[in-house]
């Protein structure tokens, strides 16, 4: 090996990129030379020579080595730092409420620096000051003084998972929205249920085929005006204008039965949208609730969010294009735009205030924040330094995804969002916890390490960069506790055991899907296996329903369209063949099935004796339908996030009823 060679990767390590992993069959993968240089460059390291490599090397060991790092993250009541010289220090505390600490310290010899939190002193975040040699240097360190576990629910509680645009009723408007959601709800808390789960709801551009994905937002702490139902609106503003604009557009959504138009629903939802917020904007000086919306729009990122999306419908979403006044965002040309284009832009702060407004009426809601964002959306304009631009972020080779993912999507930049002491993080935790009673977390992995690929390479030529997991997990735990709400990671594919330990320790529920939880042997562990911190389930949105997988239904698919060659079909149908007969077995041996059975019902009685804290059931397992929301790695292939689910009450509240009574029986 050249010493440059070994300069690569020694500098790679210490920017947190590995050199190896081990993938989902214990099979060791190296790291290309070319992948480390490439996502070396990614990072911002401009020269790649044996000089240029050792100077960066030496700089990041500097940063390694300094006494005062740029944040700190602890459920401990004491701070240790250093080794310091010998010198005085003065530390000034402040906290989130204007408290305020000050203590001096005089360090006698190269020795730690040791300062106990005083009795008063609450989880919280804290700005520290050192100021060191009577303030020759002043160092500033962010603490997040954290509980060190999350907040969980004191009894075991069963619930539902829902895909809201999947959502079909007489009432449709061409998508699921909120009024039909909390149909759902309803009939679930008079079964009993108290977790309702729904895919993120975060915005998205409404445009297929790269646009709808809600796994794909444009900005994590912003929502989807399209889950908006529009005859609340009208009847929120009461406008008989509105209302007959209303019923003339209604016949011209596309009916329940066809799959999700997102283009025509979304430029029809808009139609009346504008309509109405054109309205309201001319009423209102007579208009009292215009008022809250100005109030609303005060708040410093939905100004910033309004802005971009307003501007955007002249100069596009490729904001690096832009003016270099705006695409730099500088406050004064922005403030301007807003004031000249005060209606435009308040638009799009009233969809985020209806959006709220219906966000604050649910009960038992789990929302799902997913890893990442588009990079032409608002949150990767105002968190730009947040994200790793020139790489995407996916998943390496699996069974479900032979050729790996790429999400197409920046990365988060673990250093630089350290280094800012984590605030658009702890922004993001905060905005999906404040409507929410539980927080899913995809790809929870990620809090420990994200898989990069090259921009232009392929998605097996990536690499894992490190994260600092222990840090999120306090950050989390202390946003949790505040808001009291459940924390769930979906913590399935490639997974370290450390990161299930960590999850474990803060109390973050671990997910748990039957289809996986098998022995060495290939058969289903007992239910008595699955952890009390955990969601015990059957399938996540990835996966098919129960009975779909049953019958090899996701297989059949891929082979239909070419993601399985005829022969790895086979092999695949003999193995889900062999699973079948092993769970009957195990299902017979622990009295919960007998020839004849249903079972459906013999599923249910095994989710209810798997100790779990919280037992999920697919809404389409629910129903019985063998529909596939999504099949990862197709694109036009598969119609993903486009498939609708009709809702006939009173077979929904049989199906609920049933669930209900089994998990009460256990």
């Amino acid at each position: 090996m050249g010493n440059r060679e070994e300069k690569v990767k020694e500098l790679s390590q210490l920017l947190g990129i590995q050199l190896f992993y081990y993938d989902i069959k214990g099979k060791k993968v190296e790291t290309s030379l070319s992948t480390l240089l490439a996502l070396l460059q990614v990072m911002g390291v401009e020269d790649l020579s044996e000089k240029g490599l050792e100077e960066k090397i030496r700089e990041k060991e500097e940063e390694k080595n300094n006494p005062f790092p740029p944040v700190i993250v602890t459920k401990e009541r004491k701070l240790c730092l250093g080794p310091l010289p010998p010198q005085k220090v003065v530390l000034v505390v402040k906290g989130e409420k204007g408290e305020e600490w000050r203590e001096e310290f005089k360090i006698e010899e190269y020795s730690l620096l040791e300062w106990n939190f005083p009795p008063s002193m609450e989880w919280g975040y804290y700005e520290l000051t050192f100021l060191l040699g009577g303030e020759e240097s002043v160092h500033s360190v962010f603490l997040v003084f954290s509980p060190g576990s999350c907040f969980v629910p004191s009894h075991n509680l069963w619930g539902i998972q829902v895909p809201v645009f999947s959502l079909a009723t007489e009432r449709s408007q061409g998508i699921g929205d909120w009024q039909d959601l909390l149909l759902i709800e309803d009939k679930l808390k008079k079964a009993g249920g108290s977790f309702l789960g729904v895919l993120p709801l975060h915005l998205t551009e409404n445009r297929a085929p790269y646009g709808i994905s809600p796994y794909l937002p444009l900005d994590r702490m912003l929502w989807n005006p399209i889950y908006l139902p529009l005859e609340e609106v009208a009847s929120f503003h009461g406008y008989e204008e509105g209302k007959q604009y209303l019923a003339e557009l209604s016949p011209h959504f596309p009916s329940w039965e066809q799959e999700i138009d997102y283009d025509k629903v979304w430029s029809l939802k808009q139609k009346f949208l504008r309509k109405i917020f054109h309205l309201f904007f001319k009423k209102r000086n007579e208009d009292p609730r215009f008022s809250e919306l100005e109030s609303f729009f005060q708040e410093e990122r939905i100004r910033l969010t309004s802005f971009f999306y307003a501007f955007a419908e002249d100069h596009g979403f490729s904001w690096k294009n832009w003016p270099s006044s705006y695409r730099y965002k500088e406050k004064r040309a922005i403030e301007d735009y807003i004031q000249a284009h005060q209606e435009r832009v308040l638009y799009h702060a009233y969809l985020q205030w209806l959006m709220e407004n219906l966000l604050s009426s649910g009960s038992y809601l789990g929302f799902d924040l997913p890893v990442g964002a588009s990079s032409v959306g608002s949150e990767c304009f105002l968190a730009e330094d947040c994200f790793a631009f020139g790489a995407l972020l996916g998943a390496p080779p699996d069974d479900f995804a032979p050729a790996g993912q790429n999400w197409g999507f920046p990365p988060p930049f673990p250093e630089k969002e350290r280094k800012s002491g984590y605030r658009h993080f702890i922004a993001l935790i905060r905005k999906n916890m404040q409507f929410a009673r539980y927080l899913r977390v995809d790809h929870i992995l990620g809090w420990q390490r994200l898989f990069w690929i090259p921009e232009g390479s392929e998605a097996q030529e990536g690499a894992y960069v490190r994260n600092f997991l222990s840090d999120l997990l306090g950050i989390v735990a202390l946003e949790s506790v505040r808001q009291e709400v459940t924390v769930i990671g979906e913590d399935l594919g490639t997974v370290d055991p450390i990161l299930k330990e960590n999850l474990s320790q803060f109390q973050v529920l671990s997910t748990r899907v039957f289809y996986f939880e098998k022995d060495s042997q290939g058969f289903p562990l007992p239910p008595s296996h699955y952890p009390y911190l955990s969601l015990a389930t059957f399938n996540t949105h990835d996966l098919p329903p129960l009975f779909s997988f049953w019958e090899g239904g996701d297989i059949s698919l891929r082979k239909k369209i070419g993601i399985y060659e005829e022969e790895e079909a086979q092999a695949y149908f003999r193995e889900r063949k062999e699973f079948q007969e092993k769970v009957l077995q195990k299902f017979s041996e622990w009295g919960l099935w007998k020839e004849e059975g249903d079972l459906w019902e013999t599923f249910l009685h095994f989710l209810a004796l798997t100790p779990s804290l919280i037992k999920v059931v697919g809404l389409n397992d629910v129903l019985g339908e063998k529909k596939i929301i999504n099949l990862p790695g197709t694109i036009d292939e598969y119609p993903n996030w486009r498939l609708r689910v009709f809702i006939q009450e009173t077979n929904l509240e049989d199906a609920l009823y049933k669930i209900g009574k089994i998990m009460r029986e256990r």
